[in-house]
């Protein structure tokens, strides 16, 4: 249902503009694109593997130029064709990006066909390009602006962050006495390190680091209150098996040493709302 949301308002976009729009999540991944997102011209483009990475490093950096202003980014790509990216935001944290590109001004049109001269077949795909007016263009991004506010109101990205909050903590709980260092999370879930951040932040109220040690330690609690373990078995358990260091690590999460929390079962665990 989620995705079949995110069809429809796509969709909806190219039913009102003409102009055929592409969603992305937080990590750059695509999410949707209409059947006919990309135009002969553009295709032929990306034959040229140079060009093509040169394609994707434009859309990359209005990412991150959404991602910094927390705004609309209408830009040319490195072809001289108009794109435009907007950011879909929650609680000022980027989740993901709508964009439309491939336009062509008439007032650029003579600077993509000095670049073409020499290539007939693009100059042949550009010439059947339409050309499309700078107020439809500027428009149609508001619009698009608009849409991603919609999809915010409607929980139908932020869902899909908040399933995301919930595998991670299984998997951290889960794993405790594994490396879960921030490059393995990453690794393990496919984030950047500032995505991953934010979903922790959003969803634990801490960095992502603070949440594993935060886990570690109030399931160390927990083993140690039930006295069925020795303490370094515990520490072993919950990835901390330097025996000093751990029992620092208790006494500064809980004010008492191991031994003392065996013997007292007045502790509050940290525990995730």
């Amino acid at each position: 249902m989620k995705n079949e949301r995110l069809r429809t308002i796509c969709d909806d976009i190219y039913t009102i503009t003409g102009i055929k729009p592409v969603l992305y999540d937080a990590e750059m991944r695509l999410l949707y694109a209409h059947p006919l997102a990309m135009g002969e011209f553009c295709r032929e483009v990306r034959k040229n593997p140079e060009r093509s990475k040169r394609c994707l490093a434009c859309d990359r950096a209005a990412f991150e130029t959404c991602r910094r202003t927390g705004e609309l980014c209408i830009y040319q790509c490195h072809m001289g064709l108009t794109e435009a990216a907007a950011p879909i935001q929650d609680h000022g944290t980027v989740i993901g990006y709508l964009l439309f590109g491939q336009l062509l001004s008439e007032a650029d049109r003579p600077g993509i066909e000095r670049q073409i001269r020499n290539e007939p077949r693009l100059q042949e795909l550009l010439s059947g390009m339409d050309s499309t007016g700078e107020q439809i263009i500027r428009a149609s991004a508001r619009l698009m602006s608009m849409c991603t506010s919609y999809i915010h109101l409607q929980n139908i990205l932020k869902r899909q962050q908040e399933n995301l909050a919930l595998s991670l903590a299984d998997y951290i709980q889960n794993n405790l006495k594994e490396d879960l260092s921030v490059p393995t999370l990453c690794r393990q879930f496919g984030l950047s390190r500032s995505t991953l951040y934010t979903v922790s932040k959003n969803a634990f109220g801490m960095g992502i680091s603070e949440y594993v040690r935060t886990r570690r330690l109030d399931t160390a609690v927990e083993l140690l209150e039930q006295n069925t373990m020795a303490i370094y078995r515990v520490a072993e358990a919950v990835g901390i098996p330097d025996a000093n260091y751990f029992s620092k690590l208790i006494r500064g999460h809980t004010g008492r040493s191991p031994k003392m929390l065996k013997k007292n079962k007045s502790y509050r665990l940290f525990t995730i709302q």
